[in-house]
């Protein structure tokens, strides 16, 4: 899936400010193949910090909401002709740290030399995203606590709803893992968390569950 800078609208000739790495990397053929699941992970993402440091994205609020627009292309579908199911997830590491580089966070990460982990994924599809279909992907900040970082993240299709998802993530340096209030202070002073959602708390509870005792 093709990832750009946010639009307002689903059309138009809109072409990313962007290093040419990152803009010859769109365009190469091997980017297109399947089976280079890593591609977003190797690339794009160290092409967005290296982006970041040269040419920032517009600034973004701690807890504002950042945007995406998508296509999906032939290297994202399965055998149903929609994107597959795995995909979304390899986007959604994208679009995370899209977020954090207009946030601030990204560099703030960075310069502290901090490890950014995936804890737990919870998502569900609720429309397919056809191939060749614009799509738009929102992502947010929802919460934090003594410990954990937890977003939301949306795909919309023309359709409507296509799927929602929610990851908790963590920090960490030798000593271990780094207060999420720090880490926000470190670049607007002043923010905390909002509530967590019940929701999110739920959720949060299930995975304790299932963890228990492993």
């Amino acid at each position: 899936m093709r990832l750009r800078e946010p639009l307002p609208d689903w059309d138009g000739d809109h072409k990313p400010q962007s290093l040419a790495l990152l803009h010859w990397s769109q365009r190469a053929w091997w980017a297109r193949e399947p089976g280079l699941s890593h591609f977003n992970s190797f690339v794009r993402i160290p092409a967005l910090a290296i982006r970041q440091h040269l040419r920032p994205l517009a600034p973004l609020g701690v807890l504002d909401e950042d945007g995406l627009r998508m296509r999906v292309w032939p290297n994202d579908i399965d055998i149903n002709m929609h994107m597959n199911n795995a995909r979304y997830l390899s986007i959604m590491d994208y679009a995370r740290t899209h977020l954090l580089a207009r946030t601030g966070l990204l560099e703030h990460i960075i310069r502290s030399r901090w490890q950014p982990m995936v804890g737990a994924v919870w998502i569900t599809y609720r429309r397919s995203l056809p191939l060749f279909s614009a799509s738009w992907l929102s992502s947010r900040l929802v919460c934090w606590d003594e410990r954990w970082f937890y977003m939301e993240q949306t795909f919309t299709g023309r359709e409507g709803l296509a799927a929602v998802g929610w990851v908790k993530g963590i920090l960490r340096d030798a000593r271990g893992s780094v207060e999420p209030q720090a880490v926000v202070e470190g670049v607007t002073a002043g923010v905390v968390s909002p509530p967590m959602p019940e929701a999110i708390a739920a959720w949060n509870e299930l995975t304790r569950e299932k963890l228990a005792g492993g």
